[in-house]
C-alpha cells in the first residue's frame, strides 16, 4: 500500500506494528486502543467464557517488558495521528500508571487532557481488597487545537424548589425537570462514566471476554470526531469501535493480529449494517497459504479452519471432548441466525475436529469417532493438512458400514474453496487412499 494514501473502511489482519508503518503521516483524526496484555492474543483468550484469569506477571514478566512492547506501537500511532487529532488509551489497574508515563513522553505531558474512569458493576469481590470495578481511559491530544464536542449526561439533585426550565451551572446552560422530589439536570459529562458492562444477558455480547459496550465507544467517537473523520483502532478485538464509527458516520480503519477476530468484525458489519466484504469494506492480509496457516497459534488455526468450512467454533477450547466446532445444515441457518446470538446454538449440527498436523493418523480418527458417538451424531468433519493411509482406510470402513460418517477435508481444499462444496455435496474420496 502506498504510504501517501490512506485506505479506509478496511480491516487489516496482522501485527499492528507492521501495518502502522505503512500508514501515512498525520492521516487519522481519532485513535482508540484497548491493548491486551497478551501480545499474541491467542484464542484461549478470545473464546474464554470468563474474564482473563492469568496475572499480569504471567503475560509480560514485568511492567517494563509490557511498556517496551507498547512503546514502538504508540510511537507509530502518534505519527499517524493528525495535529488536530485525539488519542484514547484504555487500560486498567495493571498498567495505567506505567502507561501514563509512556504517553507523557510521546505525546507530551501538556497534551494530557483527562484520565476517564469507566465505572461499572459486575459480580465478584474480595475479602482482601476493595472490589476492582473500573477501568482507566487516558485521553491525549497531539496539540492544543483538537475536536471536542461536549457530551451531556443526566445528573440528579434532590430538591423540590425548582421548576422545569434552564439554569446556569458555570460551563453553560443545562435543562432540568422535577421527578419524585428531585431534579434531573442535563449537564456536561464528567470524567467518571457510569456505563453498564456487557454481562452474560446483554444483547451485544459476542463471547469475547474483554468486549466493550457500544455506548462507551460512541461517547468517545461523538466527543472527539466529526462526521466523515477517520477513526482508527489498532487492537480491534471483536470490532466494537468499527461498529460505533460506522453507526455515527465516520470512516474507519481496524487492525488485529487474529484472523478469527477479523472474521467476527466482518460478520458484525454485515449483521448490523448489511455491509458486504469486498464491496463495502475490505479485509486485508488474511492467511492465504498453507505456510501462513502452519505458523498460526493452535487455537487460531482451529478457528480459521472451522469458519472456513462454514461452521461455528467452540468458545471453550479446553475440555471440548474432541469437538472444535459445529457445522449446521443449510436448513438450520435461518433458525440459528434469527433465534440465537452470533455464536449461538441449535441442536441440529455436525461436529468438526481440527488438527494442525501434516497428516492426521488413525488414532486421531478413532478419537473423533468416539467424540461423535458421545455427542449422539451420525456425521462429522475432520480438517487437517493431509491424512495418512490408515486414517483414510478407517474413514472408508466407517462410510461403508453406514453408521458413522467422517468426512476428511484438507487445508488446501479450504483455501481453494472446494472444502465448503465438499461438505455439502460429498462422496468418499477413495482416490485419496491411493494417493497416500
Amino acid at each position: 500500500m502506498a504510504k501517501h494514501q490512506l485506505k479506509t473502511q478496511i480491516i487489516y489482519c496482522g501485527d499492528n506494528l507492521e501495518v502502522l508503518k505503512d500508514l501515512p503521516d498525520e492521516s487519522v483524526d481519532l485513535i482508540y486502543i484497548d491493548p491486551p496484555f497478551n501480545s499474541n492474543r491467542n484464542y484461549e483468550v478470545f473464546w474464554g467464557d470468563t474474564q482473563e484469569k492469568r496475572a499480569f506477571e504471567d503475560r509480560f514478566g514485568d511492567a517494563a517488558h509490557y511498556i517496551d512492547w507498547m512503546r514502538p506501537r504508540v510511537v507509530e500511532l502518534h505519527r499517524v495521528l493528525k495535529k488536530t487529532g485525539s488519542f484514547y488509551y484504555h487500560c486498567d489497574w495493571h498498567a495505567s500508571h506505567y502507561v501514563k508515563i509512556l504517553l507523557d513522553q510521546i505525546f507530551d505531558f501538556n497534551n494530557f487532557q483527562n484520565e476517564i474512569i469507566w465505572s461499572y458493576r459486575t459480580g465478584g469481590s474480595s475479602q482482601k481488597y476493595w472490589a476492582r470495578k473500573h477501568d482507566s481511559i487516558l485521553f491525549y491530544t497531539k496539540s492544543d487545537k483538537y475536536t471536542f464536542n461536549s457530551q451531556k449526561e443526566k445528573a440528579y439533585t434532590k430538591s423540590k424548589s425548582r421548576k422545569a426550565g434552564a439554569i446556569d451551572y458555570g460551563g453553560g446552560t443545562a435543562e432540568f425537570f422535577e421527578d419524585e422530589g428531585g431534579v434531573y439536570n442535563w449537564v456536561n459529562a464528567r470524567d467518571v462514566w457510569d456505563i453498564p458492562y456487557i454481562n452474560s444477558q446483554s444483547k451485544e455480547r459476542l463471547g469475547y471476554p474483554t468486549q466493550k459496550p457500544s455506548a462507551l465507544l460512541e461517547r468517545i467517537i461523538e466527543a472527539s470526531s466529526n462526521k466523515g473523520d477517520v477513526v482508527l483502532d489498532a487492537f480491534c478485538g471483536c470490532g466494537t469501535t468499527l461498529v460505533a464509527a460506522q453507526k455515527l458516520g465516520r470512516k474507519w480503519v481496524g487492525i488485529d493480529i487474529s484472523p478469527t477476530a477479523c472474521r467476527v468484525m466482518a460478520q458484525r458489519l454485515y449483521d448490523n449494517f448489511r455491509l458486504e466484504e469486498d464491496k463495502d469494506f475490505t479485509v486485508a492480509n488474511m492467511p492465504r497459504s498453507e505456510g501462513d496457516l502452519r505458523v498460526l497459534p493452535p487455537f487460531e488455526f482451529q478457528n480459521w479452519a472451522v469458519i472456513a468450512l462454514g461452521g461455528i467454533p467452540n468458545r471453550v477450547k479446553v475440555g471440548d471432548y474432541g469437538i472444535d466446532g459445529k457445522l449446521y445444515p443449510i436448513e438450520q441457518e435461518r433458525e440459528k441466525k434469527e433465534g440465537q446470538s452470533l455464536f449461538g446454538d441449535v441442536d441440529v449440527y455436525y461436529p468438526i475436529q481440527v488438527k494442525q498436523k501434516d497428516k492426521a493418523g488413525r488414532p486421531d480418527i478413532d478419537a473423533f469417532e468416539t467424540a461423535i458417538r458421545r455427542d449422539k451424531r451420525r456425521r462429522g468433519y475432520f480438517i487437517a493438512f493431509d491424512f495418512s493411509r490408515d486414517a483414510l482406510t478407517e474413514m472408508k470402513r466407517l462410510d461403508k458400514e453406514g453408521e458413522i460418517e467422517i468426512r476428511p477435508i484438507t487445508v488446501r481444499e479450504l483455501l481453494d474453496k472446494s472444502g465448503f462444496e465438499k461438505a455439502v455435496t460429498w462422496s468418499f474420496p477413495y482416490s485419496l487412499i491411493r494417493a497416500n
